[in-house]
């Protein structure tokens, strides 16, 4: 079973503002992603090749406010902090689901996903989460799209040359996270009681830029 890095999300409270913003800095660029139907938020998508991240905001506070994955995202605007999660893909989300639990690590019942992007292109996904999980373990999701059509994928030049994220540094954590970095996933675990994402690198041909 493959596991890799997918996405982080970041949480805006304004979508066109904050693209224009890590355009001047860190030098990326934002392309426009698709409403989350039934769920209160859409989305930019930064394309980094084999990852992505992913500016995610409340648009709809009464939808949002039903799902916890969306008051996250709330949560996050009015906290000050920049990062809402973070996604690891696989290529086999049932079988997953049924290796954790055989660790004890319950998780919850796949839930299926979609947008549709400006273009029109239908992309569907499907999502698990732990079920008691500290805010610095990440979920899981399988994509169901057509080879080339992963959101990190899109074609882009940005400005900083950003090729992909190189390492997640995330706060205080239980076992999933020791797992996952057992497994290659680039996640380092910060000292402390910090809890939640609290940076990421992305690589760079003129070297690492840290985000926090």
């Amino acid at each position: 079973m493959d596991l890799r890095l997918d996405h982080v999300l970041i949480a805006v409270a304004d979508l066109g503002e904050a693209a224009a913003r890590i355009g001047t800095h860190p030098g990326l660029t934002a392309f426009p992603g698709g409403r989350h139907p039934g769920v209160g938020t859409a989305n930019m998508i930064v394309p980094l090749g084999r990852d992505y991240l992913e500016l995610i905001a409340i648009v709809d506070e009464a939808e949002a406010a039903t799902l916890k994955r969306s008051r996250r995202v709330r949560d996050a605007v009015e906290q000050g902090r920049t990062f809402a999660g973070w996604a690891v893909r696989t290529d086999n989300l049932d079988d997953l689901r049924r290796g954790l639990n055989r660790i004890g690590v319950t998780t919850s019942d796949p839930l299926d996903g979609a947008r549709v992007r400006p273009d029109g292109v239908l992309l569907r996904w499907r999502t698990v989460e732990l079920l008691n999980p500290e805010p610095s373990d990440p979920f899981f999701i399988q994509w169901q799209v057509p080879a080339g059509f992963h959101p990190g994928e899109h074609p882009a030049a940005h400005r900083s040359r950003a090729t992909g994220i190189g390492k997640v540094t995330a706060g205080r954590g239980g076992g999933v996270i020791a797992m996952l970095a057992q497994a290659g996933i680039p996640v380092e675990v910060a000292g402390g009681e910090v809890r939640g994402l609290v940076s990421i690198e992305l690589d760079a041909p003129a070297g690492q830029i840290l985000m926090r």
